[in-house]
Formats: structure tokens, sequence, C-alpha cells
């Protein structure tokens, strides 16, 4: 499956080349180990947080937790900041491009339909007051009617259609999107970093058990290998997944803005090997 992954990528780099390299990478975040020898590129929306979580424990240094999952979301992301060496940019100078060259790197992805309406939820009803209430600006431009500066609402209902039109607009506009619902490969700089592993939201578990046992082998020291040998990537939250959403979700989403979406994430779907998902009632 892997073999298919990679094959794919680099055959679609080469293919898509001039549309790729058109694309700036935005929101890159990257962390890193010189402990483990590895590179992982976060993609939002499809198991970043799992990951922090995981990559943290692997460090040896958390004691708090016996398990990831029991690590909160905020002490996942600021643990992360001071337990792991971080690259906010990537760059080619020798300091970092030798970790390129020799580290195991390695990302994962998600169908960008499904990560769409994983990022619907997380932005408008798990942490709305995270976003800077990213819910105001799509009131006031679909729905001024109902928008009052003086209001006492603490959030709008911004549906979920609205909010694909407001990134498709965006989109449309040039404007910079946000790292939860950019394109993936974007991310990433796909085609221009060499990846030695890419999984799949889909598989996830399968990928993620692989890729952890992997980080494990590498470590050098052989007590440090005992240590963290009982780290294992985080158990389903019992959660419903956004895959079950997605009839539900886009039933009001024009079927021209879904086509829309598509084209939007043309390129994921290219590289990544996605199928387009039935959410219109057209194949």
């Amino acid at each position: 499956m892997q073999d298919r992954r990679l094959r794919l990528l680099t055959e679609g780099c080469l293919e898509l080349a001039d549309i790729v390299n058109k694309s700036r990478p935005q929101g890159v975040e990257m962390y890193y180990s010189d402990r483990m020898d590895y590179i992982y590129c976060t993609v939002a929306k499809a198991s970043c947080t799992s990951w922090k979580r995981t990559l943290l424990m692997l460090t040896g240094k958390i004691n708090k937790f016996q398990r990831p999952e029991q690590m909160s979301f905020a002490m996942a992301h600021e643990l992360a900041k001071t337990y792991m060496n971080r690259m906010r940019l990537l760059r080619s100078d020798e300091s970092r491009q030798w970790r390129f060259d020799d580290y195991f790197t390695f990302m994962f992805v998600r169908e960008p339909l499904e990560r769409l309406v994983s990022a619907y939820r997380f932005v408008f009803l798990d942490l709305p007051f995270v976003f800077k209430r990213m819910d105001i600006p799509i009131v006031r431009k679909y729905r001024p009617d109902d928008y009052n500066s003086n209001s006492t609402v603490k959030c709008y209902n911004v549906t979920f259609a609205e909010f694909v039109r407001w990134i498709l607009d965006q989109h449309a506009a040039g404007l910079k999107l946000n790292r939860h619902w950019i394109p993936q490969y974007q991310l990433c700089r796909v085609c221009q970093i060499r990846y030695d592993y890419i999984g799949h939201y889909e598989t996830l578990h399968r990928d993620a058990d692989y890729v952890v046992d992997k980080l494990k082998s590498r470590l050098r020291n052989a007590e440090m290998r005992q240590r963290v040998d009982h780290v294992k990537f985080p158990a389903d939250t019992g959660r419903r997944k956004s895959s079950a959403f997605l009839q539900q979700m886009y039933a009001s989403v024009p079927a021209a803005h879904v086509q829309a979406l598509y084209q939007l994430y043309a390129l994921d779907y290219a590289l990544f090997g996605f199928k387009h998902p039935n959410v219109t009632g057209f194949t």
C-alpha cells in the first residue's frame, strides 16, 4: 500500500509540477527528533493532535500519563512547544536539509470533504471562541440582518453550507485559507520533500501502529526503548466520526459548491489517491 501511495505521489508531482510549484506552502508546521531521527509534518484535522500526544509520550519525559489519550487537547499543543524541537518553516539551509535527507519522514492525510466536516465541527461546535469568533464575519456577509454588534449572543449559528460558501469565496478572492482546511499538499510541500511514509486517516490505526513501532525501533538506547515500549497511538474516543455525517452535512450544500470543493482540493485527490465521495447524488 505504501508503495502505491508513494508511487502515486511521485508520478503526480511529475505530471502536475507546473501547478504544484506555483502554489506557495502555507501554515507549515513540522516536528522532529534527533533522538528518534524523524520528521513529522502536521496536517490539521488528520489526527495531528493524537500524533502530538503520541510523540510527546515517546520522548519518555511525560510521566503524568500512562496513555496519550489521557492528555488534554490544550496540554498536548502546549507541551509540544516545550518537549519537542520545532520547525515552523521549511528551509534548505544545511543545518536542516541533512535531516530531510537522513531522517524518517512521515505525514497523515484525510479525504478532503470529510476533513472539511471535521474542521466545521471543530471550529463552530467544539472551540468557537478559540478561533476569534469566526462566526461573525460569516454571518455579517451572508445574513447581515441577523447580525447585531450589540447582541449578547455568545456565538452565531453558522450552517455548514455557509461555511463552505465562505471558504470558496475566500479562495476565489485569493485570500489565505486557514490551515484546518487549506489543501493538504500545501502544508507539507510534498513535491519538494521526500516522504518515507504517508498515512491515511481512513486506515489510521493500522498506519499509525506501524509508524509508532518504527519510531521506537529508531531509539538507540535500550533503556529508553523499554521506557516507552507501552506507548500506543490513541484509541478511538467513541465520538462519531465525521465520515458518518457526510451525506447529512452536504445535503444542504448546492451541488455547484461541492463541485467547486472538488476543484479546490483537486491536487489532494490526485496526489494522495482519494476518491470523490458521492455526497450529492451524482457520480
